[in-house]
């Protein structure tokens, strides 16, 4: 029986050293580092990446692109603090095992970081940050999202093709608010339109009636809102509960469902760009579907993201394998060109390290989003 039993020992070594990546393929793990918020009041949001990041995780495992070895993204918590956000990258940089990093969600804790990252030559790939000077900082900062300049010239169009000749504006303080109406207001004024009122609302506000108020006696056409859901919510509950029938304008973060949960019938009319939402294709509905199906909820738009950067990232890696250096890694980003992901075809600018997402004119209708054709 124990020469048996060894005669088998022997034979399954054999045979897991004869069959390629049989034994060992499950320890080559190929690390990519990312920083989030995953505590405190934005850590809904690092959240949604991690769960992006997951899916884009699985679904590479599932395509056979790489069968030597897996790939690993975790996201340590920034808070949506520059100073973390500093330490985070140095934390990155020491563990020589990091081959890239994804984040940051916050555009101040990105470009806070960004110093850090270019310093030590170590690729840091942002999926959410959207200021336009993200990418400016370093060759090293590279950047997969819709930035807000891009986002501010579709706005504007938009804007006039539904009439509006004068616009209010509510906004956050923050980089994000600062950045998204900046691009706005330059695009929408060259065009000839007016802006009569502008007003920016601390993080935790949630009376806005008194703004609503105010904004009302300049009669503009719509209320543009460069807000995230809680706080676009509010603004529109409160606008209904004033009898204000202003019509309402935000920007793409508010394509999802918790605006339409937190909101109720107040959302109805709001119009806005979709960009990753199930309506623009059959792609991004099957993603939704699984998504939904694993997490128990619909993705927010940084899911969604952060799944298309993570995926465009672990392709390019993939290709390089075993050869995977850090300056490898950013000479794969410089010459990708053009992907084909679940927004559609997307194309990369070399000369402004840009990508060019498709925008869709949508609205909300009757509880749903659903896309405009005029």
């Amino acid at each position: 029986m124990t020469k048996l039993l060894k005669g088998l020992a022997l034979g399954a070594v054999a045979l897991a050293l004869a069959v390629p990546g049989a034994a060992g393929a499950a320890d080559k793990v190929v690390k990519l580092g990312c920083y989030a918020p995953m505590t405190g009041p934005l850590a809904k949001y690092g959240k949604s990446m991690q769960e992006g990041f997951d899916m884009a995780i699985a679904d590479f495992a599932a395509s056979g692109k790489l069968k030597d070895a897996s790939f690993a993204i975790k996201c340590e918590d920034s808070q949506g603090r520059a100073d973390d956000g500093i330490n985070l990258a140095r934390k990155f940089v020491d563990d020589k095992d990091v081959v890239a990093v994804l984040g940051d969600w916050s555009s101040t804790v990105t470009m806070a970081a960004a110093p850090i990252f270019d310093q030590a030559k170590l690729v840091n790939l942002t999926p959410i940050s959207s200021h336009p000077d993200v990418t400016k900082l370093s060759p090293w900062v590279f950047r997969q999202s819709i930035i807000q300049s891009k986002e501010g010239a579709a706005n504007a169009a938009y804007l006039q093709a539904l009439g509006a000749k004068k616009i209010a504006i509510i906004a956050f303080p923050n980089d994000f608010g600062k950045a998204n109406v900046g691009a706005l207001k330059a695009l929408y004024t060259k065009a000839g339109g007016e802006v009569v009122f502008e007003e920016f609302i601390k993080p935790d506000a949630q009376d806005f009636r008194a703004i609503l108020t105010k904004l009302q006696r300049d009669k503009p056409d719509m209320i543009y809102m460069g807000l995230f859901p809680p706080h676009a919510s509010l603004v529109m509950k409160q606008a209904k509960q004033l009898g204000i029938d202003i019509p309402f304008y935000g920007n793409s973060a508010l394509s999802t469902d918790d605006m339409t949960r937190l909101a109720g019938d107040a959302a109805n009319g709001l119009h806005l760009l979709l960009v990753f939402h199930p309506v623009v294709n059959k792609e991004m509905a099957e993603f939704f579907k699984r998504y939904q199906a694993k997490f128990g909820a619909a993705p927010e738009v940084f899911a969604v993201n952060s799944y298309i950067s993570a995926t465009m990232l672990m392709d390019i890696l993939a290709k390089q394998y075993p050869n995977i250096t850090r300056a490898s890694v950013k000479d794969g980003l410089d010459t990708v060109r053009k992907i084909d992901s679940i927004a559609g075809p997307l194309t990369y600018d070399p000369a402004t390290r840009e990508w060019d997402f498709q925008f869709h004119r949508g609205m909300i209708k009757d509880g749903q989003f659903v896309l405009v054709t005029k």
